[in-house]
């Protein structure tokens, strides 16, 4: 029988959402600026194309339709969507993002950044607001989804360093385990943990 969380400790489930609320925003400048690099020269071919063709963009959508690049848009619509939302709830100003992602991968990654620094400011905030709660999900998941697709592993700033602690490796003794989320096959996350030092691996579901 497994005992939930917050069974032992009544705080475990907050904090563990918290600490997942701020890996997945974390991730955001590096997804949008790796994948960008991917994704911007087709938006701009496609662009091109309708100039050319005189056809509406729409019709040109098959250039640039593929898995990762439908993901990136989607994770850059999503985040507009829950920012914009959680500045309602929170009756704050928020981070505007344009509408659509933009051409140039420098004011993409620029608005990544702004978006993850406010996010992390508000962190503590945010509420169970259901239309939240459920823009939360699509997001998150897009975003493990679209980190998985980075062409490799790239180091990710922490909004909050002093927050981040690791674990003690069962197997080495040193506290070198560090967390990730990731994303299952039925779409849902899963806590990850690996000691950088032995290599031991840790999981569980989230």
């Amino acid at each position: 029988m497994t005992i939930p969380l917050d069974a032992i400790d009544p705080d475990a489930g907050y904090r563990q959402w918290r600490e997942s609320f701020l890996w997945h925003v974390d991730q955001l400048p590096v997804v949008i600026e790796t994948t960008g690099v991917l994704v911007l020269p087709h938006l701009r071919a496609a662009k091109l194309q309708e100039k050319v063709s005189g056809g509406g963009y729409i019709d040109n959508i098959p250039i640039v339709d593929g898995p990762g690049t439908r993901d990136t848009l989607a994770l850059w619509a999503a985040l507009r969507a829950y920012l914009t939302t959680a500045a309602r709830h929170l009756e704050a100003v928020g981070v505007s993002l344009p509408a659509v992602l933009p051409e140039d991968l420098d004011s993409a990654r620029w608005w990544a950044h702004e978006a993850r620094a406010w996010l992390a400011r508000i962190v503590d905030d945010i509420r169970a607001w259901p239309d939240l709660v459920e823009l939360e999900e699509t997001l998150f998941s897009l975003i493990r989804r679209t980190s998985g697709r980075r062409p490799e592993p790239a180091p990710v700033a922490r909004a909050e360093p002093e927050s981040v602690e690791m674990e003690r490796c069962d197997v080495c003794g040193k506290c070198a385990v560090l967390i990730d989320w990731i994303e299952t096959a039925d779409g849902r996350s899963m806590l990850a943990k690996a000691c950088t030092v032995c290599g031991t691996k840790y999981g569980g579901a989230a």
